[in-house]
């Protein structure tokens, strides 16, 4: 009898791409293969995509039925790799995800590789990586070479162009009490932090060869989480998957509809798309419908407001509204005319008066209005609670703010206000040991 190899392909709500990540292995030339399919609790429409394949005895199906609210707890790819491998019965095990596809060949190159090689136990190809946009038109792609062979893996090697024996797992195993380092840290890297483990008791050896193709679509994790900073700041429209639209708002994400976001006059175009596990680790608030307008007190934070008749204009923050000295404070903040809510009176009397009133920046008794970005020299700040949070330029451009509108702050200026948690991006670098 041929090795079975054992295929673990992680799905999460891509019912387009992974049909043919499916069929890829279904295509295969080599055919003692086992396939386990992880997916992560997908959208029905992906699920059906799946269950019409499972009348092939070689493929298996588990659903994780995990709840929104828990996937940011661990690394999740990891966690049903290892809940996997743990099913699976094959000598060499290999690994797949629904934005990848194997060509034909892969698995009996990297079979006989391994067969002819018996001191080896991990392998390694080329890999194509064709970038996609909106359309779904290839607007680039490379070719990431097999560069040797590899004692610092992390990095260099995606973990759909590796296949390794089941004893180099165990081993592995029976270090660590897992196979793959599930810790949420891991998110964008998973695989790296494997790789290192494996790479503690031996190289990757190059096969250099093209063996798979990796599709990398708007909706990419890896593209999603890209400077995507760990906190989110509030005032910030996000999406995750899904056409559902939150606001975080006092670090809940508060579900918003489309009528809604044109009547508190936000911009379609500062959406932000971040993965769904960062989007639902957010505890979800009261929604932003028609009911705010009867409980004014719940009208989103960092919304300027003003009566029809009334010359006074103010910002809702903290839950409660700050009155904006003059047209000259309000222009030295960047605020716009169009961004301002009508509201009636009554509704404007109904919310809570700060009994504070923002003035120039220049006055340091006066207190910085949440969400609007500084500049001191070559730094940026975002206020929140009076603070200044330190916040990187790719961040500011991730997040769909403007650096254009930063205002200048002078630096005698600066040390009069505490500094916060900055905005940052933080990638865990595992290239290095």
């Amino acid at each position: 009898m041929k090795p079975i190899v054992s295929i673990i392909l992680t799905s999460y709500n891509k019912p387009n791409s992974i049909v043919k990540a499916i069929e890829s292995v279904i295509k295969q030339t080599y055919t003692h293969w086992e396939l386990f399919i992880m997916d992560d609790n997908s959208n029905e429409e992906t699920v059906k995509i799946i269950s019409s394949y499972l009348n092939d005895p070689r493929i298996h199906y588990f659903n994780s039925q995990i709840k929104e609210n828990e996937r940011y707890k661990s690394t999740r790819y990891a966690t049903l790799i290892n809940e996997a491998i743990l099913k699976t019965k094959g000598k060499y095990i290999s690994y797949l995800t629904d934005d990848n596809i194997y060509l034909p060949n892969r698995l009996k190159v990297m079979v006989n590789f391994l067969a002819q090689r018996k001191n080896v136990d991990v392998v390694y190809s080329e890999q194509r990586v064709i970038y996609f946009d909106q359309n779904g038109k290839c607007v680039k792609e490379h070719i990431r070479k097999a560069q040797g062979v590899q004692y610092r893996a992390a990095g260099r090697v995606d973990h759909c162009s590796v296949m390794h024996t089941r004893k180099i797992a165990d081993l592995v195993y029976k270090k660590y009490g897992n196979y793959w380092n599930d810790d949420p840290q891991y998110w964008l890297n998973g695989d790296a932090a494997f790789w290192n483990r494996l790479n503690e008791l031996q190289p990757f050896h190059p096969i250099p060869q093209i063996l798979d193709v990796a599709w990398k679509f708007p909706e990419s994790f890896q593209r999603l989480n890209a400077n995507v900073p760990k906190n989110i700041p509030n005032g910030t429209l996000v999406r995750g998957l899904s056409n559902e639209i939150y606001l975080i708002d006092q670090q809940k994400r508060r579900l918003i509809s489309n009528e809604m976001l044109q009547k508190l006059n936000y911009k379609i175009e500062r959406i932000v798309k971040i993965p769904d596990p960062f989007l639902f680790k957010y505890e979800e608030g009261t929604p932003i419908d028609e009911n705010i307008f009867l409980e004014p007190e719940k009208i989103p934070n960092q919304r300027l407001i003003k009566a029809k008749d009334s010359p006074s204009i103010y910002l809702i923050q903290n839950n409660k509204k700050y009155h904006i000295k003059n047209i000259n404070v309000f222009k030295q903040y960047h605020f716009k005319v169009d961004d301002i809510v009508i509201l009636e009176e009554d509704m404007i009397s109904k919310i809570p008066d700060s009994n504070q009133t923002i003035d120039s920046v220049n006055n340091t008794k006066s207190i910085l209005p949440d969400g609007v970005l500084f500049k001191c020299n070559s730094q940026f700040y975002l206020a929140f609670n009076n603070r200044l949070h330190s916040i990187e330029k790719d961040v500011i451009n991730r997040l769909k703010l403007s650096v254009n509108d930063a205002i200048v702050m002078h630096p005698s200026l600066l040390s009069n206000y505490d500094k916060g948690e900055p905005f940052s991006w933080v990638k865990k670098s595992l290239f290095v040991k």
